[in-house]
């Protein structure tokens, strides 16, 4: 890790660059495992969780995503893939890593997009920034968007037309949860728009699933938290195998709670919108890949999907 500050003496940001290096256990032999066994991400972020409306610091929750797309690749492998809120772009960096065939960041932060686009450029990634919707057919290109949630258009969002989308930590503040359920709703829906889902369509299906808990049958403190084992690994690959065969859109949110109410705001807002959301903190379960770090407390984290 490398200190250094801005050159500039009013803000004096201090900055750090990290190197995060994702370590594969010898039994990894999928192709996304350098002969090394080592995949080392330089970052420049902060020091300050806060700095950047949460965006220029690296959160437990893009390293829990970082770690379940490296370890089940072929999730997202080929797939056009969104990110709401992408802080310093590690998610992305490992998107473009696995092949997903189009990246999309997106933050409502000038300066962590900004920040952001240096951290592609250190990865060896190209960048484009708001520019027009292109075919993206060079996989090394992530385009980054400024979106701001609460000003971010349904004509817009749906020029996009993810086939997944990501969200690490994005559940933190009561006052952005309606605009972001808006703009998960939008980019989960491909059939209708989204004004004339809140008018009385029938809310969107989850295929494959024999059961499906909606939004307002889950409360903040039924999660407990659930290590894998080495006998669940079989089930859970059956599990993303299934997950990669789903036409419709899912989201990915990956988080940790920190208030009960914030959560259960969430879910309620959720469900007004037809959303369905489903817990698999138990069922897919990435590797350990940082098995170093031990300030990171993975079994803090609840991955979910939302329909």
């Amino acid at each position: 890790m490398i200190s250094f500050k801005d050159d500039n003496p009013v803000k004096e940001n201090e900055r750090v660059c990290k190197c995060i290096s994702f370590l594969f256990p010898d039994c990894f032999k999928l192709s996304v495992c350098p002969k090394s066994r080592k995949l080392v991400v330089p970052l420049q972020c902060s020091l300050n969780m806060l700095e950047g409306d949460t965006g220029c610091s690296v959160w437990p929750s893009s390293l829990f995503l970082s770690e379940l797309i490296l370890s089940y690749p072929h999730i997202f492998s080929g797939k056009s893939c969104f990110e709401v809120g992408s802080g310093v772009g590690l998610v992305g960096i490992c998107l473009a890593h696995v092949k997903a065939s189009k990246v999309i960041l997106s933050d409502g932060d000038l300066s962590t997009l900004a920040n952001m686009k240096l951290n592609l450029e250190k990865n060896r990634l190209n960048t484009e920034t708001n520019l027009p919707e292109p075919s993206i057919e060079n996989q090394n290109v992530v385009k980054c968007i400024h979106l701001p949630w609460e000003s971010a258009s349904e004509k817009e969002l749906q020029n996009f037309m993810p086939e997944i989308i990501l969200g690490a930590d994005v559940i933190y503040d009561p006052s952005c949860l309606p605009h972001l359920v808006k703009v998960l709703a939008i980019l989960l829906n491909k059939k209708k728009s989204y004004i004339e889902n809140r008018e009385g369509s029938i809310p969107n299906s989850f295929p494959g699933d024999g059961k499906v808990n909606d939004a307002h049958d889950l409360d903040a403190s039924s999660f407990h938290a659930q290590r894998i084992n080495t006998s669940e690994v079989k089930g859970i690959i059956n599990n993303a195998v299934d997950l990669v065969s789903r036409a419709d859109p899912v989201a990915y949110i990956a988080s940790v709670i920190r208030n009960a109410d914030t959560f259960d705001r969430f879910l309620a807002l959720a469900d007004q919108a037809d959303l369905r959301i489903k817990e698999l903190t138990s069922t897919l379960r990435p590797f350990d890949l940082l098995p170093y770090m031990k300030s990171y407390d993975r079994s803090s984290i609840r991955l979910f999907t939302v329909t």
